[in-house]
């Protein structure tokens, strides 16, 4: 069987990494999950829900991307960065600039890795980001 990498960034307790492998698996292909994830708790419980997958605990911005892979390894980057600050969701109200730390974490692992796909969980106002005004908008 053919392997398939996949490194599921910010991979909580393991939802994604569930649609990921059944997909991968359907087509015929073996994956090979790598999740990461700084909370201890989210860590343990997608440990359970997926115990083949490589488990790191940690903060990507702790992690060197080229440590963990090759360039071009990767088939699949997918990422859930925390998005509840600027996402329609919250309303349109002013947001914390760190708060946007962890999608760019994303474009430089997409940089240093050059998976064959990146998929990022919808926020579309990932396209509509400049710098934050006097406001925090």
């Amino acid at each position: 069987m053919i392997s398939f990498p996949i490194a599921d960034l910010f991979s909580g307790a393991g939802g994604t990494s569930t649609g990921a492998v059944e997909a991968i698996e359907a087509l015929g292909l073996k994956p090979e999950l790598t999740a990461i994830n700084h909370w201890p708790v989210a860590v343990a419980t997608h440990e359970k829900n997926h115990p083949g997958a490589r488990h790191l605990c940690a903060s990507l911005d702790s992690l060197n991307p080229r440590e963990l892979f090759r360039a071009d390894e990767l088939d699949i980057l997918w990422a859930s960065p925390e998005c509840t600050h600027h996402s329609r969701a919250r309303g349109g109200k002013p947001m914390h600039d760190q708060s946007r730390a962890t999608a760019w974490c994303v474009a430089r692992w997409a940089e240093a890795l050059r998976p064959g796909i990146v998929m990022i969980e919808n926020v579309p106002e990932f396209q509509e980001w400049g710098p934050l005004g006097s406001d925090s908008k």
